[in-house]
């Protein structure tokens, strides 16, 4: 009975952690496999401006469905535009392009029946028994008691036969040089887990195929990122962010990162809170290229964020600080021991759903 007792509490704690997952978040069963190949005479510094290449539509052999590729493809458009390149509708226009490929196989294995004989224990009974007793003296009434022992007797239980199953997403990218339309650099990643969309397994999935485990680029950084026509101005407010989905359908920027003692900080924004409007202008689905434009500001210029918090609606005013003092004081400020850049990893993910070891976190970079 206490073993029962203690297997429904661990299920009913691992359903808790389940509501505890945050934008960016996704159960697994095993490590994502990844494979990443680079073209050695390519000159990545030369690209700057970048499509995307439906190709659902076009190849009518193809599995995929024309929506949850352009979800995914939205995706990866925001995760090219914080590593610093440049999205232009018209492909004439760029110097790149990608292509995508997913799939979501289900695999399931029949797991036949199983017999264990465990001890049972009977234990031991005592009997007293009212009796008419005879002696010497005569008769009179007393007692008897008699004591069987306890003893083990063996008891069958059977597990009855179920099937087990898990999803494994694969997301397969390639990126063409425009003007030769060769492949450059290609990667491939799968993983097994109990999600089924695929957008969201998908949106998971294309962290790894950009960034590794170490938290590297393993698609070309451009050095000059922050030298871009969304970021003219000097102000500064803070924070890091990613455009992140939590169903599939609908695309918000996430804040992955607060720097200490700045206005997003002191403001009490924390990481995963989702930004839903700025200045009164809804967020929903825009790119990142343009949310970096609406936080764009001079030194001193007003900010109102709507934010969501745990289903709860906050609205945050924050001051643009001016971009070169504000570095140094964030420094210093990291250096002096405070806590600096908050950015939560695997294992931070681990302690929060109580150290369940099969829950993995986006790598979030600012």
């Amino acid at each position: 009975m206490k073993s029962r007792i203690s297997l429904l509490s661990l299920l009913l704690f691992l359903a808790g952690c389940a509501q505890q997952l945050k934008p960016g978040m996704m159960p697994i069963y095993s490590q994502p496999q990844v494979q990443v190949e680079k073209d050695l005479d390519a000159d990545f510094g030369e690209y700057l401006n970048f499509a995307v290449h439906p190709t659902a539509k076009l190849d009518s052999s193809s599995k995929m469905n024309p929506l949850i590729e352009k979800q995914l493809l939205f995706a990866l458009r925001n995760r090219l535009e914080s590593f610093g390149y440049r999205y232009v509708d018209n492909i004439e226009e760029a110097d790149f392009y990608l292509g995508m490929y997913y799939s979501n196989e289900h695999k399931s294995t029949y797991i036949p029946p199983t017999v264990s004989t465990i001890p049972w224990y009977v234990p031991g009974q005592t009997q007293t028994t009212y009796m008419n007793l005879y002696g010497s003296t005569g008769s009179h009434w007393g007692t008897a008691t008699t004591t069987t022992p306890g003893y083990y007797i063996p008891m069958t239980y059977t597990t009855p036969g179920q099937f087990v199953g898990a999803y494994y997403p694969c997301i397969s990218a390639n990126m063409f040089d425009k003007s030769t339309n060769r492949v450059v650099w290609s990667a491939r990643a799968v993983v097994s887990t109990p999600e089924n969309n695929v957008s969201l397994s998908g949106q998971w999935l294309l962290n790894y195929l950009l960034v590794t485990k170490e938290g590297k680029p393993s698609f070309p950084f451009r050095s000059d990122s922050r030298k871009r026509q969304d970021d003219l101005k000097r102000g500064v407010f803070g924070c890091g962010f990613l455009v992140l989905t939590l169903d599939g359908n609908n695309f918000y920027p996430v804040i992955t990162a607060v720097w200490a003692k700045s206005p997003t900080d002191r403001a009490g924004l924390k990481v995963y809170d989702i930004i839903t409007e700025i200045d009164a202008k809804s967020t929903l689905n825009l790119p990142r290229s343009k949310i970096r434009a609406m936080f764009d500001r001079n030194t001193g210029d007003d900010l109102m964020l709507t934010v969501n918090r745990d289903s709860k609606s906050l609205n945050v005013s924050l001051v643009a600080e001016d971009e070169k003092e504000a570095q140094s004081k964030w420094q210093k400020a990291k250096g002096a021991g405070s806590k600096g850049v908050i950015t939560m990893t695997a294992i931070q993910a681990q302690e929060l759903l109580g150290n369940i070891d099969r829950v993995e976190l986006f790598n979030l970079i600012p």
